[in-house]
């Protein structure tokens, strides 16, 4: 199934419009390891829809979040979001923001009382200075 006929099913399944606005940023964000923030999300759609504004942005990106398309990273300089939604960590650097994907240990211990299936969000975030900052630092 291409990205077209996926995004068409996924708004027959959740009641959405198929929306040019909404395509490109599902488009976008499918796959995207880079933790795009609405600004980077809407010079992205801009570029397709001049139009679209950073409401419209804000909006579609936080249906796909509760639809569970992606995570919404908060609690940074501004949301973030992610769209690898298994278990895994952050690392965000101090200085210039950059966030760094890595694996957590299979499986996850989680409370006995609580089932993995019915645990919805999982994040471990720690904070470091990134290889590009460290060097930054060092040539001063």
């Amino acid at each position: 199934m291409n990205t077209e006929q996926e995004f068409r099913e996924l708004c027959r399944v959740h009641g959405w419009k198929c929306t040019p606005q909404r395509l490109i940023l599902y488009t976008f964000m499918r796959g995207n390891v880079t933790h795009p923030s609405v600004d980077d999300a809407w010079k992205f759609a801009k570029e397709s829809i001049p139009a679209i504004t950073r409401e419209s942005v804000y909006r579609i990106l936080n249906e796909f979040a509760s639809a569970r398309l992606i995570d919404r990273m908060d609690r940074i300089e501004c949301a973030h979001y992610d769209s690898r939604t298994v278990p895994h960590g952050h690392l965000v650097c101090e200085r210039c923001g950059e966030i760094r994907d890595f694996d957590l240990p299979r499986p996850v211990d989680l409370p006995a009382d609580i089932p993995l299936e019915e645990c919805h969000h999982i994040e471990v975030r720690g904070s470091w200075i990134c290889p590009k900052c460290r060097r930054a630092a060092a040539a001063k």
